[in-house]
């Protein structure tokens, strides 16, 4: 074990992650190709603080994530009543969202330079893109896709459990750390 994962399972059994993992920047799988989908498939696009286009170009996040070699991946689970059930699964989203902003807080205390990416920012009912500031610049979280990164071919590649049955539903975290 070296010293970065003992620094990191000294205190990541505290937190109910289903799964983790100590990765390296290469053992993640990226796409240019992600942002398309970001553009014209997914509602936050140019409506949130934490999502493209106002985070930066694709170019410029995965840069942002080439400057990093260590990354820990780790996943959330939730049983639910049926996963097309939105209420249920945005529940254990923000949960998870809130698992990863507390685990953030831990590598900050540990790490010198810390970027976590997770399903995305749900701290505020509403953000308040365009019109005014964020209101939680430190505490929001951008999108694992938004910065290239297919996380579910990186999961299938690297032998990662993101299928855990029905009624389970799944998230995943970055945290990329030097």
């Amino acid at each position: 074990m070296t010293e970065n994962e003992r620094k990191i399972e000294e205190f990541i059994y505290d937190y109910p992650v289903c799964e983790f993992y100590h990765l390296k920047h290469s053992d993640l799988v990226f796409s240019e190709k992600v942002r398309y989908i970001c553009e014209h498939e997914c509602e936050h696009y140019n409506k949130s603080w934490a999502c493209p286009p106002v985070i930066g170009t694709i170019e410029e996040c995965m840069k942002e994530c080439d400057g990093y070699e260590n990354v820990f991946l780790f996943s959330t689970v939730a049983e639910v009543s049926d996963p097309l059930n939105l209420t249920e699964t945005l529940n254990a989203k923000r949960e998870h969202e809130k698992i990863t902003r507390n685990i953030r807080e831990e590598f900050k205390r540990r790490f010198n330079k810390v970027l976590a990416l997770s399903t995305g920012c749900m701290i505020c009912e509403q953000c308040a893109y365009p019109d005014n500031p964020c209101r939680h610049p430190d505490e929001r979280l951008s999108t694992i896709e938004s910065h290239g990164i297919l996380i579910m071919q990186t999961c299938a590649e690297l032998g990662i459990t993101y299928d855990c049955g029905n009624n389970i539903v799944t998230y995943f975290s970055l945290i990329f750390y030097e």
